[in-house]
């Protein structure tokens, strides 16, 4: 494999592992809820990247928040924009209007299969870097090589599950930064901190607990892939 983004993982999720609830909308996960430690990762990264669900439900705006986190980043002598990254199979209701797109000056950058068509290639062109990597599924590996070439050193993954488990099961994470809060959400269907078809033995990724912070109403874990 050519070089790649040391890729380090961004997200928050309720006591039993729920990023959303039954309704597919983005929930507080503890009873004070924040986004400090995202905002605060958000700063070292060259990109943040995100899955196509949570690109087409949350249409996050991936900004640099607050005037002390926009000075570390000027003294990290950083764009003051992170580059945006989506991976999305199909992209053809993506709608180019929302924050994603429009918010920021830093690039964007679209990962795609062949079920976009080629119509909705050339409409998302005008607005980002689009790259078509794989017939249904995009090759992540490959997806990876081509931010390093265009300048990712540090990319954020922000979620959602699916994009998660795809870059576990590709080896593919470096380090987690894991936020778990002190409220239930239930649903048998609700996205979790990682999706897709799941591990089977001895397939499972383990992880190593590097640090663990406690807070009244959450904690926050760093952890690293053990590959």
């Amino acid at each position: 494999m050519k070089k790649r983004p040391f890729v380090f993982l961004c997200t928050g999720m309720s006591l039993d592992g729920k990023l959303s609830n039954y309704k597919k909308e983005c929930v507080p996960i503890s009873s004070d809820d924040d986004r400090d430690m995202l905002y605060d990762m958000r700063v070292f990264a060259d990109a943040a990247m995100v899955g196509g669900n949570t690109l087409k439900l949350d249409d996050p705006g991936l900004m640099i928040k607050g005037e002390k986190r926009i000075k570390q980043r000027m003294k990290l002598k950083k764009p003051l924009d992170l580059v945006k990254v989506s991976v999305i199979s199909n992209a053809n209701d993506l709608k180019i209007d929302g924050d994603f797109f429009t918010r920021g000056s830093g690039e964007k950058v679209i990962f795609t299969t062949k079920e976009t068509s080629n119509k909705k290639v050339e409409e998302l062109r005008k607005k980002a870097k689009v790259f078509v990597m794989g017939e249904k599924k995009v090759n992540l590996k490959k997806a990876l090589e081509t931010l390093y070439e265009l300048g990712v050193k540090k990319l954020l993954v922000e979620g959602g599950g699916e994009l998660i488990f795809s870059l576990l099961k590709d080896n593919l994470v470096d380090e987690i930064n894991l936020k778990i809060g002190n409220l239930i959400i239930g649903g048998r269907g609700t996205t979790t901190f990682c999706d897709g078809d799941g591990f089977g033995i001895p397939s499972f990724k383990k992880v190593k607990f590097v640090k663990i912070i406690k807070k009244p109403n959450y904690l926050i874990l760093k952890l690293k892939v053990i590959k």
